[in-house]
């Protein structure tokens, strides 16, 4: 019997996640109480909500203006679009309620801000690879940023329909 109990111990260690120890001692928890206090993801999402549409904008008036300026400024804020938005994200998944349990709208929301992130990085990552080949974005590029302020906009409403739905 002790030995069973000794063998299911080591089992646990050995499928523990190195995240688990940190959670258990109440960082999470702390965590989240820190989100909802400060209100930290509705600020966040700002950052996100106009940098990226800066970014695509002033690349398109940059290009068409040939204007080197509007260029830089695109590379700029997709850059710094792309530092906040992870923790936009994160911060969105910390200040998840209970009552946005089941609601279809919030489900989408919160699955798409996800994926939002992993996008966003794909289009730094091409955006980079143009600025460091001094190149101009491309039609391509202004049609994947586009498809992804529609997203972010289509995201923003489902979440801004939630939290001000009872206004």
């Amino acid at each position: 019997m002790r030995q069973n109990q000794k063998l299911k111990r080591q089992r646990e260690q050995i499928y523990m996640t190195p995240i688990e120890p940190i959670l258990g001692a109440g960082i999470l928890s702390a965590l989240q109480q820190f989100v909802m206090a400060t209100k930290l993801h509705p600020i966040l999402v700002n950052f996100t909500a106009a940098l990226v549409p800066v970014s695509v904008a002033s690349d398109m008036i940059g290009r068409f203006c040939k204007n080197e300026s509007l260029r830089n400024t695109g590379w700029w804020t997709l850059f710094y679009a792309t530092i906040v938005t992870p923790f936009t994200a994160i911060t969105g998944w910390l200040f998840w309620m209970s009552d946005d349990n089941g609601v279809t709208g919030m489900t989408i929301h919160k699955w798409l801000g996800t994926a939002a992130v992993v996008l966003l990085f794909g289009l730094f990552f091409w955006r980079r690879n143009l600025h460091r080949k001094n190149l101009w974005p491309t039609t391509a590029y202004f049609i994947a940023g586009i498809i992804f302020i529609v997203a972010l906009i289509v995201q923003g409403t489902l979440g801004g329909n939630q939290v001000f739905s009872g206004m």
